[in-house]
């Protein structure tokens, strides 16, 4: 075969097939078209990735301008710290009044990590002051002064005390109640004057549980001031505070002493319930110049309309020979209605129905206990 022959392709011979679309051939020559493809496809994911960087700077601002556009309004946590929401529902930084009656005053709140703290005001005013029940100081009636306790706990009787009682009734409120702001709020709307409940060990502790935060006789005076802080912290628009329990703690004087002083300091009366023949609180309210009041019987350790009667015919009694007296009873719906129809008809026979602020002695009229305080121990529960 000549040499042009053999460069021809004999007619049997195969020809090449041209690679299908997508194959590669040997040489890799569709390999650009596809690179070229994957190229265009990561461009435009960086640009719609830069697009929407830049959108979200123009909406939420930079982080070096530090003045967002946009702001979220997020519900604040309600943990541990604030169980009773008095951060997350009420402002404390305004003024704020309920029917004309004062519930906050920022010249009388300090603010903590767990709440607003009463203060005395740099103009001397004290929260146990502002926060009074108006009554008339010139009236020369025996005065009586009775003392709603337990409140905040149960709703239904909470709304009873409200609807039910007149606002010359004192309420006292446990630090703990759910909606505890909300409470003093419609409290202080209707004329009541306010007190907090402070958790204090009782003799038999722990099986008598007076709740969270109490004050132990063993704990350290700073530790108990933290406590009694906790409490304070739950909400505003109170005079004062008095024991819940606490038949050891008010009996031991290293103990309840440091208590009324911090009291005392923020501008607060401390309130004696009178159930403990064995308190001190007298003497350690003597030390530290704290205001005090003590009161003078129980009016329903028996829950019965005729045992609640014949209590508050002592208690006038009382009133009489002394000059003043303070009755003490608990949110029961039977409590409620008798002392709401006492009360509608005291001022008929001739008592002055006031506000235990106007019956806690000044530290300079503490020489000796006040004519109520004497027959506390004798009403004992």
């Amino acid at each position: 075969m000549s040499a042009e022959n053999a460069s021809e392709p004999s007619p049997e011979s195969p020809v090449p097939s041209l690679p299908a679309p997508g194959d590669e051939s040997p040489t890799g020559s569709p390999a650009p078209r596809r690179g070229a493809r994957l190229l265009i496809i990561a461009f435009a994911a960086l640009f719609i990735i830069l697009g929407a960087g830049m959108t979200a700077l123009d909406l939420f601002g930079s982080a070096e301008a530090g003045d967002p556009v946009v702001v979220l309004k997020l519900t604040p946590f309600r943990g541990g710290a604030d169980p009773g929401g008095v951060l997350a529902a009420k402002s404390f930084r305004d003024t704020r009044e309920n029917s004309g009656n004062l519930i906050a005053d920022p010249a009388l709140i300090e603010d903590s990590a767990t709440g607003p703290l009463p203060r005395v005001a740099a103009d001397g005013r004290t929260p146990r002051a502002a926060y009074a029940r108006a009554f008339e100081a010139n009236d020369k009636r025996p005065r009586i002064a009775i003392v709603i306790r337990g409140l905040g706990v149960g709703s239904s009787n909470t709304a009873l005390a409200l609807t039910q009682l007149s606002s010359e009734i004192n309420f006292a409120f446990v630090p703990f109640a759910p909606d505890l702001q909300g409470d003093v709020d419609k409290a202080r709307g209707a004329g009541h004057e306010i007190m907090l409940e402070l958790p204090m060990e009782p003799f038999d502790f722990p099986d008598s549980d007076p709740g969270p935060h109490a004050l132990l006789a063993a704990a350290s005076s700073e530790e108990n001031v933290k406590r009694l802080e906790w409490a304070l912290s739950r909400a505003t628009g109170y005079v004062g505070v008095m024991n819940l329990l606490g038949g050891r703690f008010m009996g031991e004087e290293k103990s309840i002493e440091p208590i009324l002083e911090a009291v005392s300091k923020r501008g607060l009366l401390f309130f004696d319930n009178g159930a403990s023949s064995s308190s001190v609180a007298i003497t350690a309210a003597r030390h530290v110049k704290a205001p005090i009041a003590t009161g003078t019987m129980a009016l329903d350790s028996i829950q019965t309309s005729t045992a609640i009667d014949a209590k508050l015919a002592e208690l006038e009694t009382a009133a009489r020979q002394d000059g003043y007296a303070i009755g003490v009873a608990s949110a029961y719906p039977v409590t409620i209605a008798r002392i709401g129809e006492w009360a509608a008809s005291a001022d008929a026979r001739g008592f002055h129905l006031v506000p235990v602020s106007a019956l806690a002695a000044p530290p300079a009229d503490l020489a000796s206990p006040p004519p109520a305080q004497k027959t506390a121990a004798a009403s004992k529960k």
